[in-house]
């Protein structure tokens, strides 16, 4: 029968495998990490059953500094494992789930994802601890000692040294000190590297910290047996433990956030889980829904294998008829995208977005954000588009599209298009989504849900998987890598028709006004003649999938820029037979206001994140606060409640507001927060939109998040008020911590709040 030393040995053994794969949840999956978790539970209670004498034993005897560091760290890894064992048990969806446990899903995510990485640190140093004991009793250290080839000594120990410097430099690369002490609300998991890699990386980590344990613990040892006082023991050990502190400190300050970028997206801690920020249970994607197809003679199918390369950049697009807009069975299609049968007329569009290198080798600047010549221009607005195209078509010798009356610097102008011209223009709607498509009538023209492989987008939210959050067995593409900036603009495969980036990377401005499709037939339709929004149209490298679509149609105002918009150049094949005049909306704003007049601060929070925003905002300006309730107010479990958000979103809901504004043709200005629900609005604030008049008024937009800032959230408000005018916005990373106070004021100020 096996010692009780020894059994005792081979259930640490197990547990640190079972570790090494509980730390991979993106190879195991959500329902093994349950069962793998809750066998390693099983294991360390009976681990602690076999050691109840030791338990016995800590109010006796004496205590040296060895003892002390070895009691401190078991006590440590008993309360990391009961942590992370209940928190776990609490999330249950497996093995678990018969229990009736209602709520909570918030806080044990956050302790879950504590608890597991100081058990993954502490059940290492413990390891490395009793190391000798066991290497002694499996017979190992005998073996070497016996061992003569000293040259293989020396290999082994060069080899062990080597993993331990890639262990370490992998755990410091990594975000875990900062999720270890409740820095992130969630754990970005890696789905591009290779499961056995990461299994190998665990390793490397685990063996970092076995060796810091070892060494601990064998240097107090050593100065102990050398007859040196009790003080030099605990000199050493307190040297150790402030060095292993610094250590912690410098890499939770050093470890680069996850940048919020995009120009807008995300979620904030408790109200933003709505799936902003990678979860602890992700996997995923989708089959397509079902789409009618269209046989019909002269459409884009037809003339799919007829776009040919007219250069090296620009790819001539043949002509053709085509739905315009998504079938009402496409899964999160918008009302705004009525189908209705379009033709267009043959024309030149560029392969590739416009280059950062193109844009500044014409205007002597560079506006972007992500700094590369090979990367796409970006925070560029529709007017400073306008102008780089007849800059360009001037320098090139080609007759200027655009014909500019006003000042652009003062917001009044007006932009009218000349269809005769030979110069560089933006593309129309129409012609923009025809040549996405490229002959497909699927929501993306790859013709299955898009993978992060194939385009950059926020990889960990692919199609669909709003409604598949916990239940991903329906899902056929995985959640893949969010890159979180732009990438060269001739990156992943071309459309059918050569044209790269069509979905993601950057969203392109295109010419039309925002407004409701004609749904007569019509030929080379250019949208409204004016309005105060412009569309832009494919995503960008911080969009979910859902709004990557072919038919799916964001709103900017045509002043506004964003680091997640760029543009696509066309020209003419032929010239157009009459001028089309937009007149361009005066850009009042703020600006255009004697000061920002009236002040109303509207929010909706759920977690608190939002309101706290708000409160802030209010002890700043002395204005007017209201928060928007509902009736029936949405369920304060997480799981539950992640399910209302996105199922509201999906069909568009409206939950009835419980308190109203009696007053609101008093307010000139509407600052309106709001938690980052699904990378858009939470549906109470269109049920506030659209119960009040809005139009004249600014609205100024305010928005806690976990890491992907407004979402398409801006899209949302501006088409639910049409004829307001939107400021500057401010997204908030949860609850702003210590810098809310500066970040309020600088963006009041910047507004004219204040």
């Amino acid at each position: 029968m096996m010692q009780k030393r020894q059994i005792k040995i081979v259930l640490d053994v197990i547990m640190s495998i079972a570790l090494l794969f509980l730390m991979a949840f993106q190879v195991t999956g959500d329902k093994y990490h349950e069962w793998i978790g809750a066998g390693m539970l099983v294991l360390f209670v009976i681990h602690n059953l076999l050691n109840a004498g030791w338990y016995k034993a800590l109010f006796k005897g004496k205590y040296s500094v060895h003892r002390v560091l070895r009691t401190i760290v078991n006590l440590l890894v008993l309360a990391a494992i009961i942590l992370t064992g209940y928190s776990g048990i609490v999330m249950s969806r497996f093995v678990f789930d018969f229990l009736p446990i209602d709520g909570g899903m918030a806080t044990a995510r956050k302790l879950h994802l504590a608890g597991s990485y100081w058990a993954f640190v502490l059940m290492s140093v413990h390891l490395g601890m009793h190391w000798n004991m066991m290497i002694g009793k499996l017979g190992v250290k005998r073996t070497t000692e016996q061992t003569e080839n000293k040259i293989l000594i020396w290999v082994l120990r060069i080899a062990a040294a080597v993993i331990v410097v890639y262990g370490a430099v992998l755990f410091g690369q990594s975000e875990i000190f900062r999720n270890m002490f409740f820095q992130n609300e969630f754990a970005i998991l890696d789905y591009e590297t290779p499961g056995a890699l990461i299994i190998l990386q665990n390793l490397a980590m685990m063996s970092a910290w076995i060796f810091v344990g070892h060494y601990l613990s064998k240097g107090i040892a050593k100065i102990s047996a050398s007859g040196k006082t009790k003080k030099a023991e605990s000199l050493y050990a307190a040297i150790c433990i402030i060095a292993a502190a610094v250590v912690i400190l410098c890499s939770i300050v050093m470890t680069p956030q996850r940048q919020e970028t995009g120009s807008w997206g995300g979620t904030d801690a408790g109200e933003n889980t709505m799936a902003d920020s990678q979860t602890t249970q992700e996997t995923a994607q989708t089959e397509e829904p079902d789409t009618e197809d269209t046989d019909t003679e002269g459409t884009a199918n037809d003339t799919a294998s007829e776009a040919v390369s007219a250069s090296d950049e620009f790819v001539y697009i043949t002509g053709g008829t085509y739905d315009m807009g998504s079938p009402e069975s496409e899964s999160w299609r918008t009302p705004d995208e009525t189908q209705h049968t379009v033709t267009v007329s043959d024309f030149y569009m560029s392969a590739y977005e416009l280059t950062q290198e193109e844009y500044e080798a014409v205007m002597g600047n560079n506006p972007s954000t992500f700094s590369g010549d090979n990367l796409p221009l970006e925070n560029i607005s529709w007017l400073e588009a306008v102008v780089y195209c007849n800059t360009r078509s001037e320098q090139e010798g080609l007759t200027p599209v655009y014909l500019i009356d006003g000042d652009i610097a003062s917001g009044s102008v007006n932009i009218s298009w000349n269809r005769g011209a030979d110069g560089y223009r933006l593309p129309t709607e129409a012609e923009w989504e025809y040549a996405c498509r490229a002959g497909t009538v699927t929501p993306f023209n790859t013709e299955t849900s898009i993978s992060p492989e194939e385009s950059n987008y926020y990889g960990h939210y692919p199609y669909d998987i709003e409604e598949n959050y916990f239940e991903q067995d329906n899902l056929s593409t995985q959640p893949g890598e969010y890159r979180e900036t732009t990438v060269a603009v001739d990156s992943f495969a071309p459309n059918a028709w050569g044209l790269y980036n069509m979905h993601g990377n950057v969203s392109e401005w295109v010419w039309d006004y925002y407004g409701s499709y004609d749904t007569a037939a019509v030929t080379n339709p250019t949208g409204p003649v004016d309005g105060n929004l412009k569309v832009y149209r494919g995503g960008g490298w911080n969009d979910f999938a859902k709004n990557m679509r072919s038919a799916y149609r964001a709103t900017l105002e045509e002043d506004m820029g964003s680091f997640n918009i760029g543009i696509r150049l066309v020209r003419n094949a032929s010239a157009g037979s009459e001028d089309i005049i937009g007149t361009a909306a005066d850009e009042q704003g703020i600006a255009g206001q004697d000061g920002a007049g009236n002040v109303l601060i509207a929010y909706f929070s759920w977690g608190g994140n939002t309101q706290g925003v708000a409160q802030e905002i209010q002890s700043q300006t002395g204005a007017d606060l209201f928060e928007i309730t509902l009736t029936e107010p949405y369920s304060s479990d997480y799981n539950t409640v992640l399910d209302q958000a996105q199922h509201d979103q999906n069909i568009q809901a409206r939950p009835e507001i419980a308190d109203h504004v009696e007053n609101m043709d008093d307010y000139d200005t509407v600052l309106i927060g709001y938690p980052n629900w699904w990378a858009s609005i939470p549906m109470p604030i269109a049920s506030f939109l659209e119960e009040y008049d809005f139009s004249g008024k600014t609205i100024i937009p305010f928005c806690s998040h976990g890491g992907g800032r407004f979402g398409q959230s801006l899209t949302a408000i501006a088409k639910l008020a049409p004829d307001s005018y939107m400021g500057e916005g401010l997204s908030i990373h949860y609850s702003g911590g210590s810098s809310l106070s500066n970040d309020v004021e600088e963006w009041l100020r910047s507004n004219g709040i204040i």
